[in-house]
């Protein structure tokens, strides 16, 4: 069984896809603290008339050191309405915005969510689901694992172990190999592969192409084939070490 496991992040870019749809389980990894300056985990680009534009989820608590699932996020009226009329205008005229319209559109009217994970897991299965991925998504907090105290690779390998994974895909940046210790993960039977990924270009709106936008951008000017699309445009590669 083929794992992968990530933070939660705000309508994800493409590349983060790659390595879900390459995998038989996904975590959501939802337990880990929640970073306290701008990443991802509450904002992500999208195309417009005038070039990329941040859509950010305003977000509370932020600075008090607390996992994804314990970070409110502000009353959507202060925001969600914004961020559809942002998507609306950007892609209206997209050969395929009514897959986007049909993935999203509801959940900018929902009255309230409880925290951003929450948020992050829903609009990224939307997605999911919209690529036509079979893959099963998990919770970390909703896991045994995440009520062992444990941390790093060994929180990792409990994941796995709770799971039943043999392959474990783990992502090349920094961020990602610091957790990794190839030792432990042989001994635990466990095959470890890192990917890359290559942004495809595809038409867009709005002029010059601007790569590795929110996934909406991709579903909004290329449809149903963005998950074969993103499958074929990354590659995995057995990892022992750095």
């Amino acid at each position: 069984m083929i794992v992968s496991i990530h933070q939660p992040q705000y309508i994800p870019w493409p590349g983060y896809f790659f390595k879900i749809l390459k995998s038989d389980v996904f975590v959501l990894y939802d337990t880990v603290q929640y970073p306290r300056g701008k990443h991802f985990g509450n904002r992500n680009q999208v195309k417009t008339a005038n070039g990329a534009a941040w859509l950010t989820v305003p977000v509370l608590r932020r600075s008090d050191m607390l996992p994804y699932v314990n970070i409110p996020v502000e009353l959507p009226a202060k925001w969600a309405g914004k961020h559809w009329r942002t998507i609306e205008l950007s892609y209206g005229r997209a050969t395929s915005f009514s897959l986007v319209g049909d993935t999203v559109r509801d959940l900018y009217l929902r009255p309230e969510w409880p925290n951003i994970a929450e948020l992050d897991f829903t609009f990224m299965c939307r997605c999911l689901s919209a690529l036509g991925a079979s893959t099963k998504v998990v919770r970390a907090s909703d896991m045994e694992a995440s009520g062992a105290g444990l941390r790093g690779a060994d929180y990792i390998l409990a994941i796995l172990k709770e799971l039943g994974a043999t392959d474990y895909i783990s992502g090349q940046g920094e961020g990602s190999l610091r957790y990794i210790e190839p030792e432990k993960f042989q001994d635990a039977g466990v095959k470890l592969s890192t990917y890359q990924f290559h942004s495809p270009r595809y038409q867009q709106l709005w002029g010059e192409f601007i790569p590795d936008l929110s996934i909406l951008d991709m579903l909004a000017n290329v449809g149903r084939e963005s998950g074969a699309l993103i499958e074929s445009s990354g590659s995995l590669s057995h990892w022992t070490g750095r």
